[in-house]
Protein backbone atom coordinates (compact mmCIF):
# COMPACT_ATOMS: atom_id res chain seq x y z
CA UNK A 1 0.00 0.00 0.00
CA UNK A 2 2.68 2.19 0.67
CA UNK A 3 4.42 2.08 -2.10
CA UNK A 4 1.11 2.85 -4.81
CA UNK A 5 0.50 5.94 -2.34
CA UNK A 6 4.56 6.96 -2.88
CA UNK A 7 4.22 5.63 -6.59
CA UNK A 8 1.18 8.04 -7.00
CA UNK A 9 3.09 10.95 -5.55
CA UNK A 10 5.49 10.56 -7.73
CA UNK A 11 2.94 10.70 -10.70
CA UNK A 12 1.26 13.53 -9.53
CA UNK A 13 4.77 15.19 -8.88
CA UNK A 14 6.21 14.39 -12.27
CA UNK A 15 3.16 15.41 -14.62
CA UNK A 16 1.46 17.94 -12.35
CA UNK A 17 1.65 20.29 -14.97
CA UNK A 18 -0.27 18.27 -17.66
CA UNK A 19 -2.40 16.93 -15.03
CA UNK A 20 -3.67 21.14 -14.02
CA UNK A 21 -3.90 21.38 -18.17
CA UNK A 22 -6.71 18.46 -18.57
CA UNK A 23 -8.37 19.75 -15.39
CA UNK A 24 -8.85 22.91 -16.89
CA UNK A 25 -10.41 21.45 -20.20
CA UNK A 26 -12.88 19.78 -18.85
CA UNK A 27 -13.93 22.14 -16.59
CA UNK A 28 -14.40 24.74 -19.98
CA UNK A 29 -16.04 22.09 -21.81
CA UNK A 30 -18.58 20.67 -18.98
CA UNK A 31 -19.31 23.37 -16.27
CA UNK A 32 -22.48 25.14 -17.49
CA UNK A 33 -22.86 29.29 -17.36
CA UNK A 34 -26.11 30.66 -16.43
CA UNK A 35 -27.27 30.89 -20.01
CA UNK A 36 -29.22 29.29 -22.32
CA UNK A 37 -28.88 29.46 -26.36
CA UNK A 38 -31.60 29.27 -28.70
CA UNK A 39 -30.42 27.57 -32.34
CA UNK A 40 -32.13 26.05 -35.34
CA UNK A 41 -33.40 22.64 -34.60
CA UNK A 42 -34.55 19.76 -37.05
CA UNK A 43 -37.28 17.38 -37.68
CA UNK A 44 -39.03 14.70 -36.14
CA UNK A 45 -40.27 12.40 -38.25
CA UNK A 46 -43.73 11.53 -36.58
CA UNK A 47 -43.80 7.85 -37.27
CA UNK A 48 -40.62 7.25 -34.90
CA UNK A 49 -43.00 8.98 -32.54
CA UNK A 50 -46.34 7.48 -33.27
CA UNK A 51 -47.88 4.05 -34.42
CA UNK A 52 -51.15 2.52 -34.54
CA UNK A 53 -52.21 -1.00 -35.06
CA UNK A 54 -52.70 -0.76 -38.64
CA UNK A 55 -49.07 -0.58 -40.30
CA UNK A 56 -49.65 2.37 -42.66
CA UNK A 57 -46.85 3.60 -44.94
CA UNK A 58 -46.68 7.39 -46.16
CA UNK A 59 -44.91 8.25 -49.95
CA UNK A 60 -43.39 11.23 -47.87
CA UNK A 61 -43.46 12.39 -44.65
CA UNK A 62 -45.03 14.30 -41.59
CA UNK A 63 -42.72 15.91 -39.46
CA UNK A 64 -42.53 18.16 -36.23
CA UNK A 65 -40.03 20.94 -35.80
CA UNK A 66 -37.93 21.49 -32.33
CA UNK A 67 -35.58 24.59 -31.24
CA UNK A 68 -32.56 23.28 -30.29
CA UNK A 69 -32.05 24.41 -26.38
CA UNK A 70 -28.71 24.13 -25.09
CA UNK A 71 -27.32 25.04 -21.85
CA UNK A 72 -23.91 27.11 -22.33
CA UNK A 73 -20.32 26.34 -21.35
CA UNK A 74 -17.72 28.42 -21.95
CA UNK A 75 -17.08 27.61 -25.97
CA UNK A 76 -20.92 27.44 -26.74
CA UNK A 77 -21.01 31.07 -24.97
CA UNK A 78 -17.96 32.33 -27.10
CA UNK A 79 -19.79 30.84 -30.33
CA UNK A 80 -23.38 32.08 -29.64
CA UNK A 81 -21.72 35.89 -30.36
CA UNK A 82 -19.92 34.14 -33.88
CA UNK A 83 -23.08 32.11 -35.18
CA UNK A 84 -25.41 33.47 -36.88
CA UNK A 85 -28.57 31.91 -35.49
CA UNK A 86 -27.48 31.14 -32.26
CA UNK A 87 -29.27 33.61 -29.37
CA UNK A 88 -28.19 33.64 -25.71
CA UNK A 89 -30.75 34.06 -22.87
CA UNK A 90 -30.03 34.39 -19.22
CA UNK A 91 -31.11 31.70 -17.15
CA UNK A 92 -33.62 33.39 -15.19
CA UNK A 93 -35.00 34.96 -19.03
CA UNK A 94 -35.64 31.25 -19.77
CA UNK A 95 -38.64 30.35 -17.61
CA UNK A 96 -41.48 32.39 -16.80
CA UNK A 97 -41.94 34.59 -13.70
CA UNK A 98 -40.80 32.74 -10.34
CA UNK A 99 -40.60 29.27 -11.40
CA UNK A 100 -37.77 26.94 -11.68
CA UNK A 101 -35.97 25.47 -14.46
CA UNK A 102 -37.19 21.95 -12.69
CA UNK A 103 -40.63 23.51 -12.59
CA UNK A 104 -40.72 24.16 -16.34
CA UNK A 105 -39.00 21.18 -16.62
CA UNK A 106 -42.01 19.58 -15.52
CA UNK A 107 -44.90 22.05 -16.73
CA UNK A 108 -43.84 20.55 -20.52
CA UNK A 109 -43.39 17.20 -19.91
CA UNK A 110 -47.24 17.60 -18.84
CA UNK A 111 -48.19 19.75 -21.56
CA UNK A 112 -46.49 16.74 -23.41
CA UNK A 113 -48.74 14.06 -22.19
CA UNK A 114 -51.90 16.70 -22.73
CA UNK A 115 -50.87 17.25 -26.25
CA UNK A 116 -50.66 14.11 -27.06
CA UNK A 117 -54.15 13.16 -26.01
CA UNK A 118 -55.58 15.77 -26.81
CA UNK A 119 -54.39 14.81 -30.87
CA UNK A 120 -55.55 11.68 -30.21
CA UNK A 121 -59.27 13.00 -29.63
CA UNK A 122 -59.71 15.44 -32.12
CA UNK A 123 -58.06 12.52 -35.06
CA UNK A 124 -61.08 10.20 -33.28
CA UNK A 125 -63.73 13.16 -33.93
CA UNK A 126 -62.75 13.54 -37.50
CA UNK A 127 -62.09 10.07 -38.20
CA UNK A 128 -66.10 9.76 -36.74
CA UNK A 129 -64.41 7.04 -34.09
CA UNK A 130 -66.01 6.21 -31.13
CA UNK A 131 -63.91 6.75 -27.60
CA UNK A 132 -64.39 7.27 -23.92
CA UNK A 133 -62.63 9.93 -21.54
CA UNK A 134 -61.98 8.79 -17.95
CA UNK A 135 -59.69 9.53 -15.67
CA UNK A 136 -59.20 13.11 -15.81
CA UNK A 137 -56.98 15.04 -13.81
CA UNK A 138 -56.08 18.68 -13.69
CA UNK A 139 -52.80 19.74 -12.46
CA UNK A 140 -51.18 23.19 -11.28
CA UNK A 141 -48.44 23.53 -13.52
CA UNK A 142 -47.47 27.27 -13.21
CA UNK A 143 -48.32 30.11 -10.47
CA UNK A 144 -47.97 33.41 -10.96
CA UNK A 145 -45.67 35.72 -9.01
CA UNK A 146 -48.88 37.73 -8.11
CA UNK A 147 -50.91 35.27 -7.36
CA UNK A 148 -52.21 35.38 -3.76
CA UNK A 149 -51.99 32.01 -3.27
CA UNK A 150 -50.99 28.97 -1.31
CA UNK A 151 -51.34 26.45 -4.15
CA UNK A 152 -48.31 24.95 -5.38
CA UNK A 153 -46.84 23.06 -8.67
CA UNK A 154 -48.45 19.83 -9.42
CA UNK A 155 -51.05 19.80 -6.73
CA UNK A 156 -54.38 18.12 -8.24
CA UNK A 157 -57.43 20.36 -8.38
CA UNK A 158 -60.21 18.18 -7.44
CA UNK A 159 -63.20 20.75 -6.01
CA UNK A 160 -63.57 24.41 -6.13
CA UNK A 161 -65.78 25.85 -3.48
CA UNK A 162 -66.86 22.35 -2.69
CA UNK A 163 -68.20 21.79 -6.10
CA UNK A 164 -66.73 18.77 -8.38
CA UNK A 165 -65.01 19.95 -11.32
CA UNK A 166 -65.62 17.82 -14.76
CA UNK A 167 -62.92 19.78 -16.95
CA UNK A 168 -61.16 22.75 -17.11
CA UNK A 169 -63.06 25.39 -18.33
CA UNK A 170 -65.58 24.83 -15.14
CA UNK A 171 -62.93 26.36 -13.09
CA UNK A 172 -62.41 28.85 -15.81
CA UNK A 173 -65.87 29.73 -16.03
CA UNK A 174 -66.38 29.53 -11.82
CA UNK A 175 -63.79 31.90 -11.81
CA UNK A 176 -65.13 34.54 -14.01
CA UNK A 177 -68.49 34.38 -12.55
CA UNK A 178 -66.78 36.11 -9.10
CA UNK A 179 -65.31 39.12 -8.84
CA UNK A 180 -61.78 40.43 -8.43
CA UNK A 181 -60.65 40.31 -4.57
CA UNK A 182 -63.19 37.30 -3.73
CA UNK A 183 -61.54 34.51 -2.21
CA UNK A 184 -61.35 30.56 -2.80
CA UNK A 185 -61.41 27.48 -1.41
CA UNK A 186 -59.62 24.19 -3.25
CA UNK A 187 -59.52 20.97 -2.32
CA UNK A 188 -56.25 19.34 -4.02
CA UNK A 189 -54.68 16.23 -4.28
CA UNK A 190 -50.79 16.99 -2.86
CA UNK A 191 -48.30 13.49 -2.23
CA UNK A 192 -51.86 11.14 -2.11
CA UNK A 193 -53.43 13.43 0.18
CA UNK A 194 -56.74 15.24 0.17
CA UNK A 195 -55.81 19.17 0.96
CA UNK A 196 -57.63 22.54 1.00
CA UNK A 197 -55.83 25.36 -0.54
CA UNK A 198 -56.90 28.77 -0.59
CA UNK A 199 -56.49 31.94 -3.33
CA UNK A 200 -57.87 35.63 -3.43
CA UNK A 201 -58.63 36.20 -7.30
CA UNK A 202 -56.76 39.14 -8.44
CA UNK A 203 -56.79 41.49 -11.47
CA UNK A 204 -55.47 40.23 -14.88
CA UNK A 205 -56.39 42.50 -17.49
CA UNK A 206 -59.28 43.57 -15.65
CA UNK A 207 -60.69 40.07 -15.35
CA UNK A 208 -60.82 38.00 -11.75
CA UNK A 209 -57.95 35.04 -12.18
CA UNK A 210 -56.35 32.77 -9.88
CA UNK A 211 -53.26 33.69 -11.43
CA UNK A 212 -51.88 29.77 -12.22
CA UNK A 213 -52.08 27.55 -14.81
CA UNK A 214 -53.69 24.16 -15.34
CA UNK A 215 -52.65 21.16 -17.49
CA UNK A 216 -55.46 18.57 -18.09
CA UNK A 217 -54.60 14.98 -18.61
CA UNK A 218 -56.98 12.45 -19.24
CA UNK A 219 -57.37 9.12 -20.43
CA UNK A 220 -58.84 7.65 -23.57
CA UNK A 221 -60.24 4.60 -25.12
CA UNK A 222 -61.02 3.44 -28.47
CA UNK A 223 -61.09 0.31 -30.59
CA UNK A 224 -58.40 2.16 -32.74
CA UNK A 225 -55.04 2.24 -30.09
CA UNK A 226 -52.80 4.60 -30.50
CA UNK A 227 -49.27 4.68 -29.00
CA UNK A 228 -46.62 7.55 -28.73
CA UNK A 229 -43.00 6.92 -27.58
CA UNK A 230 -41.58 10.13 -27.53
CA UNK A 231 -37.66 10.51 -25.85
CA UNK A 232 -37.40 11.33 -22.18
CA UNK A 233 -35.47 14.96 -24.20
CA UNK A 234 -38.60 15.56 -25.33
CA UNK A 235 -41.57 18.07 -24.36
CA UNK A 236 -43.76 20.74 -24.94
CA UNK A 237 -47.66 20.43 -26.97
CA UNK A 238 -45.85 22.25 -30.08
CA UNK A 239 -46.22 19.17 -31.96
CA UNK A 240 -49.81 19.00 -31.26
CA UNK A 241 -51.13 19.77 -35.01
CA UNK A 242 -48.35 17.88 -36.70
CA UNK A 243 -49.42 14.46 -34.49
CA UNK A 244 -53.31 15.03 -35.28
CA UNK A 245 -52.21 14.93 -38.84
CA UNK A 246 -50.38 11.85 -38.51
CA UNK A 247 -53.27 9.80 -36.63
CA UNK A 248 -55.67 11.13 -38.82
CA UNK A 249 -53.67 9.88 -41.82
CA UNK A 250 -52.94 6.50 -40.10
CA UNK A 251 -56.75 5.68 -38.85
CA UNK A 252 -58.11 6.83 -42.63
CA UNK A 253 -55.05 5.28 -44.68
CA UNK A 254 -54.60 8.56 -45.94
CA UNK A 255 -51.70 9.68 -47.74
CA UNK A 256 -51.64 13.43 -47.15
CA UNK A 257 -48.27 14.12 -47.84
CA UNK A 258 -48.45 13.82 -51.87
CA UNK A 259 -44.70 12.03 -51.71
CA UNK A 260 -43.59 15.65 -50.11
CA UNK A 261 -41.71 16.38 -46.56
CA UNK A 262 -44.05 18.00 -44.67
CA UNK A 263 -42.87 20.15 -41.13
CA UNK A 264 -44.99 22.26 -39.23
CA UNK A 265 -45.90 23.43 -35.63
CA UNK A 266 -48.35 24.58 -33.50
CA UNK A 267 -50.32 23.72 -30.64
CA UNK A 268 -54.32 21.54 -30.79
CA UNK A 269 -57.29 22.03 -28.09
CA UNK A 270 -60.12 19.76 -28.41
CA UNK A 271 -61.77 21.74 -30.64
CA UNK A 272 -59.04 21.64 -33.38
CA UNK A 273 -57.99 24.93 -32.54
CA UNK A 274 -54.18 25.50 -33.58
CA UNK A 275 -52.25 27.86 -31.44
CA UNK A 276 -49.54 29.85 -31.32
CA UNK A 277 -45.97 28.58 -30.21
CA UNK A 278 -42.58 30.13 -29.55
CA UNK A 279 -39.10 29.61 -31.53
CA UNK A 280 -40.85 29.65 -34.58
CA UNK A 281 -37.47 31.60 -36.39
CA UNK A 282 -35.22 28.41 -35.49
CA UNK A 283 -38.23 25.80 -36.36
CA UNK A 284 -38.49 27.33 -39.82
CA UNK A 285 -34.34 27.66 -40.10
CA UNK A 286 -34.29 24.08 -39.56
CA UNK A 287 -36.70 22.71 -41.64
CA UNK A 288 -35.51 24.68 -44.68
CA UNK A 289 -31.94 23.20 -43.49
CA UNK A 290 -33.26 20.01 -43.37
CA UNK A 291 -35.03 20.07 -46.68
CA UNK A 292 -38.81 19.96 -46.08
CA UNK A 293 -41.24 21.02 -48.60
CA UNK A 294 -43.78 22.63 -46.70
CA UNK A 295 -43.75 24.49 -43.09
CA UNK A 296 -47.29 24.64 -41.47
CA UNK A 297 -47.62 27.37 -38.76
CA UNK A 298 -50.14 29.17 -37.15
CA UNK A 299 -52.03 32.08 -38.64
CA UNK A 300 -51.07 35.48 -37.09
CA UNK A 301 -48.22 36.74 -35.15
CA UNK A 302 -46.60 33.33 -36.63
CA UNK A 303 -47.34 32.66 -39.43
CA UNK A 304 -45.88 36.80 -39.60
CA UNK A 305 -42.60 35.95 -38.03
CA UNK A 306 -41.71 32.54 -40.59
CA UNK A 307 -42.99 34.86 -43.59
CA UNK A 308 -40.30 37.58 -42.69
CA UNK A 309 -38.19 35.50 -41.99
CA UNK A 310 -38.36 33.61 -45.25
CA UNK A 311 -37.89 36.72 -47.07
CA UNK A 312 -34.92 38.07 -45.68
CA UNK A 313 -33.40 34.56 -46.26
CA UNK A 314 -34.67 34.04 -49.46
CA UNK A 315 -35.54 30.70 -48.58
CA UNK A 316 -38.18 28.69 -50.91
CA UNK A 317 -39.99 26.81 -48.73
CA UNK A 318 -43.74 27.25 -49.10
CA UNK A 319 -45.20 28.66 -45.42
CA UNK A 320 -48.95 27.30 -44.69
CA UNK A 321 -50.77 29.73 -42.20
CA UNK A 322 -53.77 27.80 -40.45
CA UNK A 323 -56.25 28.28 -37.65
CA UNK A 324 -57.53 24.90 -37.14
CA UNK A 325 -56.80 21.40 -37.76
CA UNK A 326 -59.61 21.41 -40.50
CA UNK A 327 -57.41 24.08 -42.50
CA UNK A 328 -54.14 22.21 -42.26
CA UNK A 329 -56.07 18.96 -43.27
CA UNK A 330 -58.06 20.34 -46.33
CA UNK A 331 -54.73 21.96 -47.53
CA UNK A 332 -52.95 18.77 -47.64
CA UNK A 333 -55.75 16.77 -48.71
CA UNK A 334 -55.54 18.70 -52.23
Amino acid sequence: MHKIIQKTKNFIKDYYKTLIIYIVIFCIFTINLPFYISAPGGLIDTKSRIKTEDSFKLKGSLNMTYVSEIHATLPTYIWSFIAKDWDLEKEEDTVIGNESVEDMYNRNKLLLKESNTIAELVAYKYSNIDYEISNEKLYVTYIDENAKTNLKNNDQIIEIDGNKIPDKNYIFSYVASKNIGDKITLKVIRNKKKIEREATLIDIEGEPKVGIMITENFDIKSNKKVDFTFDSSESGPSGGLMSTLTIYSYLNKIDLTDGRKIAGTGTIDINGNVGQISGVKYKLIGAVNNKADVFIVPKGDNYNEAKKVKKERGFKIDIVPVETFEQALNYLSK
